[in-house]
């Protein structure tokens, strides 16, 4: 579903999961209908590609990416940790439709998606 860490454009890749992100449970049609996403393979797309964009154009992109980016990056990373604020119902398909924390996940992505249009290295 997902291309490799060998993919030829990180930054695409990138841009594309970010954009499932900022669609997730929305109730929007899948970008890929015939693929089911669950929440836990869009964070691995996601911690993947922008560990990807790190490595390679960390240096090449704009303040407003970088902004947006990290605070995508830090929702994911507070959501992700065991502990008392989230629990494992937060990857189910009903907490991406419901939950605020994933509304919140798609405003960030939003403003990333806005931010790579604007300009991408």
């Amino acid at each position: 579903m997902f291309e490799t860490e060998d993919s030829p454009d990180p930054l695409r890749e990138l841009v594309h999961v970010i954009r499932q992100l900022a669609a997730a449970g929305s109730g929007q049609p899948a970008l890929f209908a015939d693929e089911p996403v669950t929440a836990s393979e869009l964070m691995r797309a996601f911690d993947q590609r922008a560990l990807a964009v790190r490595d390679s154009y960390d240096d090449r992109l704009s303040p407003s990416q970088i902004e947006s980016l990290t605070a995508l990056e830090r929702k994911l990373s507070t959501m992700s940790r065991d502990g008392v604020e989230f629990d494992a119902d937060i990857w189910t398909d009903e907490a991406l439709r419901t939950s605020e924390h994933w509304a919140e996940v798609r405003g960030l992505a939003a403003t990333a998606v806005d931010a790579f249009s604007e300009s991408t290295p």
